[in-house]
């Protein structure tokens, strides 16, 4: 058994990223993003579940975009390119699950959308 608890991982960043857990076949990811801030088109080699754990978030997957908030659930398949915008303050847990559980753009952007 392994249990993990989320902290602030913001500071005085823009976005923040810690690594939660790492088990055989997957990892879980937290990930913080002040209003405003973005992360761009990119993707990951695995399955990814995407929890917000707080805030409002804008996911754009290839045409459609959406807005989470908390307690809401996504998934996204393999490679499937995907980019986010914080509306709010957000917390998200991502839950990556397969064989490889890199990103296809490890160097997140820090800054606002125009």
């Amino acid at each position: 058994m392994k249990v993990a608890e989320l902290k602030s991982v913001l500071g005085q960043q823009d976005i923040g990223k810690m690594n939660v857990l790492e088990f055989a076949k997957g990892a879980v990811i937290n990930l913080q993003l002040k209003a405003g801030q973005s992360i761009g088109r990119h993707h990951t080699p695995s399955d990814a579940i995407v929890h917000v754990v707080s805030g409002r978030v804008r996911f754009g997957i290839g045409e459609e975009t959406v807005e989470l908030t908390r307690d809401v659930v996504l998934h996204m398949n393999p490679k499937e390119e995907h980019e986010l915008e914080a509306v709010e303050d957000t917390s998200l847990l991502v839950i990556k699950i397969g064989d490889d559980t890199t990103c296809g753009k490890e160097k997140f952007l820090s800054r606002p959308k125009s």
